[in-house]
């Protein structure tokens, strides 16, 4: 069933238009055809408090008893001017709409623009030649046959403009960084110094979390001072650095604490959505990938946008002078990279974070609640 419903009188130009509207954003609404099936009191009621009316306001005047009936008169009570819309139906004005977004009289026509979940219809010519310019049409895949599994309502277009926000920020990119080891002279902890040096050097606004106190995940509240710490930190960044030792062929039990604590959403809010990530691993031999693949596939599940690059850094303990700064090297030149890789795509990527990760899926899920509930209030 449609999730848009029209109380729709095909003699009206106006309600016609507004159908025609409605079916060139993608939709066939449920039509009611109310002049042979009247709403009942219950509905009427329903369809005022959506639109925060009262039915004097939705009398029609015009080819109507109203005149004979002076119903202009302020005698007339809000049950009573009821009575009349049901025995005379064509006293209720027209087109309304019903769409989770909202019930609207859709008096002009292009008031129903404001309640249609899929509002770009491109340019909409009325029956007397006037056109209502809108956003750009929806593809033409959306009343296509062949796609029968698609909620309309809920599938958009690619929109580029979202891709191209002018109101760039200015501020220096936040970049949180996590290492996953509390050993004195702490080779995760060395490279995670070194990147941050190298990200300040890049303009870049820089905090790293110490795991020191940071309790096991499920033994102690949110509230815990390490804990909120931490999720504070998540919600301030922009973008993280995770860079775990490579224990027994895995992150260390450190690093992986941390990402835990770490909530996949509060609320409305997903706090790591949308943000950008750049894995490293440090390894106590030969050079393994195992730690930073399951990095990623941690930054995926929580959201993540990983870049590209990564560090892995061989025999680790011989990289790092005695006073903890990282040798030249191809391990440090590749670090450079990665910090290099991961400011560029945090400074492409935070003023439109929330338009790449928009989701057809979310959509259609949040407009089913949202038209449950108006028809809850109905």
């Amino acid at each position: 069933m449609s999730c848009i419903t029209i109380y729709h009188n095909p003699s009206c130009g106006t309600s016609r238009n507004t159908l025609a509207m409605i079916r060139q954003s993608g939709v066939e609404p449920h039509i009611v055809e109310y002049l042979q099936n009247p709403p009942s009191r219950a509905e009427l009621k329903a369809l005022l408090k959506g639109m925060c009316m009262h039915v004097r306001e939705v009398l029609r005047q015009k080819d109507t008893p109203y005149e004979a009936l002076d119903l202009g008169n302020p005698q007339w009570t809000e049950e009573q001017l009821l009575d009349l819309v049901e025995q005379y139906p064509i006293l209720l004005n027209r087109p309304i709409v019903v769409t989770p977004l909202g019930v609207r009289l859709c008096r002009p026509s292009e008031r129903v623009l404001d309640i249609l979940p899929n509002a770009q219809i491109g340019p909409f010519t009325k029956e007397d030649g006037t056109v209502v310019e809108t956003q750009p049409a929806a593809s033409p895949a959306l009343q296509a046959t062949d796609l029968p599994a698609l909620s309309a309502e809920s599938f958009q277009p690619i929109d580029t403009r979202q891709l191209q926000n002018p109101l760039r920020s200015s501020h220096a990119p936040r970049i949180l960084m996590l290492y996953g080891s509390l050993r004195e002279r702490s080779c995760s902890k060395l490279l995670t110094l070194e990147a941050a040096r190298l990200l300040e050097a890049m303009g870049a606004e820089v905090r790293i979390f110490n795991p020191e106190g940071l309790p096991q995940p499920d033994t102690s509240p949110p509230n815990h001072p390490k804990v909120k710490e931490l999720r504070d930190l998540v919600h301030w960044c922009e973008g993280m650095v995770w860079t775990s030792p490579e224990r027994h062929g895995a992150m260390t039990g450190i690093m992986k604490s941390q990402i835990d604590w770490i909530p996949l959403a509060e609320a409305a809010i997903r706090p790591t959505q949308g943000k950008t990530l750049a894995v490293m691993q440090v390894c106590g031999g030969s050079q393994s990938f195992n730690a930073v693949n399951q990095l990623r596939i941690l930054g995926r599940w929580m959201r993540l946008l990983t870049i590209p690059n990564q560090s892995s850094v061989a025999k680790a303990y011989q990289e790092f002078e005695e006073d903890g700064r990282m040798k030249p090297s191809p391990f440090y030149d590749r670090v450079v990279d990665v910090m290099e890789e991961l400011i560029k795509f945090t400074l492409l990527t935070r003023d439109i974070a929330p338009y790449l990760v928009d989701r057809y899926s979310e959509r259609k899920e949040d407009l089913a609640k949202k038209h449950a509930q108006t028809l809850s209030q109905l």
